[in-house]
């Protein structure tokens, strides 16, 4: 069967065209959807090197793409990212333009955000502008050195050449040695006509002893001058000398492979190792700026007297979460108490007669119990083995683990000193100026935080709601001890800021303090 011409370059065509659109799809310079993606919007002051088409990392991990980029009538840039719905930004999110290796393309680096924030919708712009890569590459440091030592030494020897004094004392030679050349000029025409005429030789002769006399007194001026000018040629000859000479030593170090640029320039292992140390020392840096830090502080301010207390008490807590992603954190937790902490010592006592022997004419366990009986309690009281010591301290401690699910938070670990956990749950309210996080603890399993725990043997369950007004303010409110009698109401408000908040601070209190 014979295929006729048409047919062939239909095939071919066909053939081509599927060609093309697999190169197309493969590189990525066309997407057929984006249903699986949310677009977002990030403002740059400058994005050079960055097209559309580039990748979207968070944590070095590709999540979308760069869909356009445009030029707002103020002047900076817009640009439309693409992010898979997998991943999730929140109200504090922003870009960074980054960079593969020294040469490779440039992508956008995405910051998530805090997730105790409200979560950033489809569509919406991220609050904070975009930040643009820094380039910083100081590997030849040490060639700046050694120009400026050339420099220094240049100078030396422009200085013993070319400075005033110098020039003044070759000044000063020259108009001598004119000075006696022309003199000498004189006598030669004197001598000349001296030959044939007697009173030319006197004249000759009187002109040898007027030159006689001024040679004599000037010979001292112009030893003088020749001395010092020899002196200050030898000197910047020896400058000139010891210049050349570093040079030269520098230069035979450098080709004898001695010292960390004679290695860099002669040892290929030298240089891989410093691009390895480099490219380590970028890594860690970029890991380091992906760790989150947030400062937490509110106070609790209780309605009525517990545990015993006279006056109503005030607690106050400052925690530390460090999120090493954007599902686990670490929390360190100092709180503080008005009322105080319940901590507990037992002594032992033993007790002797007037012989010194152990106290037994009455077994402790054969001591009456009646309440009633006054001397009986007072005899079981005062000859117990053991005598329970109750403190209060100022201050507790805490450190947990935490897990985020969306919008749900687990934690576990120690709370005001006591093994328990923890859940955190953000609830939606359907405005962005306003953010509502729920939270309920249980610790402090047996009670043994309360003076009378051997009555209240219930753990310590709590309710704790935090409103924030702001970005970086809440407003507190909840219940405190629940299942027990101590239970009680509190208000108070906190304060909270990350890592990026905390240096935003620190530069507008140093430039204050500067002024």
């Amino acid at each position: 069967m014979q295929i006729n011409t048409e047919t062939k370059v239909g095939i071919f065509v066909i053939l081509a065209v599927s060609v093309f659109m697999f190169m197309v799809l493969g590189i990525g310079a066309f997407r057929i959807s984006s249903s699986g993606h949310y677009p977002f919007t990030v403002s740059f002051d400058d994005v050079s090197g960055l097209s559309e088409k580039a990748e979207v990392k968070i944590a070095g991990v590709k999540v979308g793409w760069v869909d356009t980029i445009e030029l707002t009538q103020k002047g900076d840039a817009q640009v439309k990212i693409m992010v898979s719905k997998k991943y999730a930004l929140y109200d504090n999110a922003y870009a960074i333009v980054r960079q593969e290796g020294l040469i490779g393309s440039k992508y956008l680096e995405i910051i998530p955000g805090d997730p105790m924030l409200p979560q950033l919708h489809s569509g919406n712009k991220l609050t904070r502008p975009g930040r643009e890569a820094v380039s910083v590459d100081e590997l030849l440091f040490k060639f700046k050195n050694i120009a400026t030592h050339v420099e220094q030494i240049t100078d030396s020897m422009k200085d013993a050449f070319t400075g005033p004094e110098r020039s003044e004392q070759l000044k000063n030679i020259v108009e001598n040695i004119s000075s006696a050349s022309s003199k000498i000029n004189n006598i030669a025409s004197s001598l000349d006509g001296a030959l044939s005429d007697k009173e030319a030789l006197k004249a000759i002769i009187d002109n040898i002893q007027s030159f006689t006399t001024t040679l004599k007194d000037e010979l001292p001026a112009l030893k003088q001058h020749l001395s010092g000018s020899a002196e200050s040629i030898s000197r910047a000859a020896d400058e000139a000398r010891e210049g050349f000479g570093s040079i030269a030593s520098v230069s035979q170090k450098i080709d004898e492979g001695r010292g960390l640029l004679g290695k860099l320039v002669n040892e290929d292992d030298m240089y891989r190792d410093i691009k390895t140390a480099v490219s380590g020392i970028k890594n860690y840096l970029a890991k380091f700026e992906s760790l989150g830090i947030i400062f937490d502080a509110h106070s609790e301010n209780m309605q009525r007297p517990s545990d015993q207390y006279r006056w109503t008490d005030i607690k106050g807590y400052f925690n530390v979460r460090i999120h090493t992603n954007s599902s686990f954190f670490y929390m360190g937790q100092i709180a503080s108490s008005e009322r105080g902490f319940v901590s507990r010592d037992w002594q032992y006592n033993t007790y002797l007669d007037s012989r010194g022997n152990d106290f037994a004419e009455i077994p402790y366990n054969e001591i009456p119990t009646d309440p009633n009986d006054q001397v009986a309690s007072l005899n079981r009281r005062m000859h117990a083995p053991q005598i329970l010591t109750q403190h209060r301290q100022a201050f507790a401690y805490g450190f947990q683990f935490g897990k985020i699910y969306e919008n749900l938070a687990f934690r576990v670990g120690l709370f005001e000193g006591a093994f328990g956990a923890g859940a955190d749950f953000f609830i939606p309210v359907g405005t962005d100026k306003l953010s509502w996080i729920t939270t309920v603890e249980m610790f402090d399993m047996h009670g043994l935080q309360r003076l009378q725990y051997a009555d209240e043997r219930r753990p310590h369950v709590k309710w704790l709601n935090r409103i924030f007004v702001l970005n970086n303010l809440y407003l507190t409110f909840g219940v405190d001890d629940i299942v027990s009698d101590n239970a009680s109401p509190f208000y108070g408000f906190g304060l909270r800021f990350a890592d990026d908040d905390m240096k935003y601070l620190l530069s507008k209190i140093s430039l204050n303090v500067a002024a």
